[in-house]
């Protein structure tokens, strides 16, 4: 473990408020969603004056790749703990013996990653033994996170905010996996003294499944970093190339799958035609193992299929393109709030969501006056990408932008503010545990 010390205050302007030890398994340099929301707000909260500490894994992982520039930008001085991911390193010391093993265990455990918690609580046990009483937040997709917290709870008392972007058993998963994680999940919803979740659909989704625990649930949704040139940026002029289409994120096979947007395209391939005209590239992991769909709908020309990209320039790729495209996850009462909706915002551009109507895309996307397609309905996905295709041949595509008031909602600044709040009614109880 490599331990930093806590910040300096002598190289910064001294903390007003209390410390947070911040546990994720998800944190730079890994690449993914759910890292890059933790390192948007541990910049945010330490911008509001919290002093934070963050305990997440090394370097070596099974699922994830590695971007270094991820790293830049973090605070100065911030205290980053790193503790080895067991199964990750069970694989790397002993290959053949490690796959073998981590297959079985992957049939039984409901999160492969929980040995974690065997090196991250331990370490954020030393870390408060050392430096004093904090409140504990721990996040989740990696939903290790809130068992580590759930674990430090129990062993100081401590104040501790659980957070939830997804809820765990939201992958298909076999009868013991579904039980073991349900109860982890109901302890932690018990134990907690706040949850967060991202949506009001998934608030009550959890408020059905742990009624007793309803009252400490907080919706705080995604929030995005303002682009330093505030101005969206200018829309080149339609001289008769092709209109570009980016859907940026990660597929989950047998779940979230790019069918609907591919047989939207064909219905509309059937009016109309669409070579020369529209490129729509999808961006993300297990985005290639779609090819065989695109060509089996016949829509291989138009449909460009990309391995997922560090985020910086997977940023750039948003920038330059003109329509953003989303695909939501179907037959899960829409709890879901992908990350790329809200990163979206930030570039101010036309987006079109493939969603159902009443899921926290589709709210979202009404709010901002954004296009809605259904994602049962391959005519309605067909429409809308008509409809952009004309705005786009008649100059009118920016008419199709967000609407500024209410994309800015969704600015990390306004977003964590009851983030804030309740960091600080929390931190009042820990002058109990000074």
């Amino acid at each position: 473990m490599r331990q930093m010390p806590p910040s300096d205050p002598s190289a910064a302007p001294p903390f007003p408020r209390s410390r947070v030890l911040l546990v994720s398994h998800n944190f730079p340099p890994t690449i993914g969603p759910e890292s890059s929301l933790v390192r948007l707000n541990t910049i945010d909260l330490v911008r509001r004056g919290w002093d934070v500490t963050v305990l997440t894994t090394t370097t070596t992982h099974m699922h994830q790749k590695m971007d270094g520039k991820s790293l830049e930008g973090l605070p100065a001085g911030l205290c980053v703990m790193r503790t080895p991911s067991w199964e990750a390193v069970f694989r790397n010391r002993f290959p053949r013996i490690g796959s073998l093993t981590l297959s079985a265990l992957m049939k039984v455990l409901p999160e492969i990653f929980l040995a974690w918690a065997l090196s991250a609580v331990p370490a954020g046990l030393r870390w408060l033994n050392l430096y004093g009483p904090a409140v504990i937040y721990s996040r989740a997709t990696k939903h290790v996170s809130n068992l580590a917290g759930l674990f430090l709870k129990r062993k100081t008392g401590l104040p501790w905010v659980a957070h939830f972007s997804d809820p765990w058993l939201g992958y298909p998963m076999n009868p013991i996996q579904i039980w073991l994680g349900r109860q982890i999940e109901k302890r932690i919803f018990n134990e907690a003294d706040a949850v967060v979740t991202v949506s009001h659909q998934l608030a009550t989704h959890f408020a059905e499944l742990y009624p007793l625990s309803a009252s400490k649930i907080v919706v705080i949704p995604h929030g995005y970093e303002p682009m330093m040139d505030s101005k969206p940026a200018e829309q080149p002029l339609n001289t008769g190339r092709a209109l570009t289409v980016l859907h940026a994120g990660s597929f989950m096979p047998g779940l979230r799958e790019p069918l609907a947007l591919f047989m939207g395209l064909a219905k509309l391939s059937e009016r109309t035609p669409l070579h020369g005209r529209i490129m729509v590239t999808l961006v993300g992991d297990d985005t290639r193992r779609y090819q065989d769909m695109a060509d089996e709908c016949g829509v291989s020309d138009i449909v460009e299929l990309r391995d997922s990209l560090p985020f910086h320039e997977c940023q750039q790729r948003i920038a330059t393109s003109d329509l953003l495209l989303v695909i939501d996850t179907p037959g899960f009462d829409g709890v879901f709030l992908p990350t790329k909706l809200i990163e979206y915002l930030a570039h101010r551009k036309p987006v079109i969501g493939i969603t159902e109507r009443g899921s926290a895309v589709h709210d979202v996307l009404q709010e901002c006056g954004l296009s809605f397609a259904d994602i049962q309905d391959p005519k309605s996905i067909a429409d809308a990408f008509e409809n952009m295709l004309a705005l786009w041949a008649d100059g009118e595509l920016d008419s199709a932008r967000p609407n500024r008031e209410s994309a800015d909602n969704y600015a990390i600044e306004n977003v964590n503010r009851k983030l804030d709040d309740l960091l600080l009614t929390l931190s009042s109880k820990l002058t109990d545990k000074a």
